[in-house]
């Protein structure tokens, strides 16, 4: 459904050959899980919503002033929502395996953004792994590759 995530590794994936509502809305669930994963330690630095925002832009391509909605949006459910089950399963639904570990690690860059990973934030990506039925090995990976897309 989504093979243009396959693409993510080399950044040359955008979310434009998909029908518009089923693009809106695996955005809005990737934001929020950005956002989810920006929040996790207590609070978002200027590095994570930097990198939200990149993410929302190349990856889905959305325009700014979408985003920042987008955006507003995702940190307000966030402050309502108690847990991300619903979340992950509508990404799960959305997404294969390939797909659904490109997203995981997007999550991996913006938990990894301030170049500090605390065990709230590692607790956080175990549990989406596990929710996202991602591979332990693979989520390693994709830390992996995030801290290096990163370092770019």
């Amino acid at each position: 459904m989504f093979s243009f995530l396959k693409d993510v590794m080399n950044n040359t994936a955008k979310v434009t050959d998909v029908a518009a509502d089923e693009r809106s809305e695996l955005a809005r669930v990737m934001c929020e899980l950005l956002v989810e994963a920006a929040r996790v330690d207590d609070g978002m630095g200027d590095e994570e919503a930097h990198v939200i925002a990149h993410i929302m832009s190349e990856h889905f391509d959305i325009a700014e002033d979408d985003i920042n909605a987008m955006f507003e949006d995702a940190i307000t459910a966030s402050k309502e929502r108690i847990q991300m089950h619903g979340l992950a399963k509508n990404l799960r639904d959305m997404t294969d395996y390939e797909e659904r570990y490109a997203m995981l690690e997007l999550i991996w860059m913006v938990v990894l953004a301030d170049d500090h990973l605390d065990h709230m934030e590692a607790s956080l990506m175990r549990r989406l792994a596990g929710l996202l039925y991602i591979e332990d090995v693979d989520s390693g990976k994709a830390a992996k590759s995030a801290k290096a897309r990163l370092a770019q």
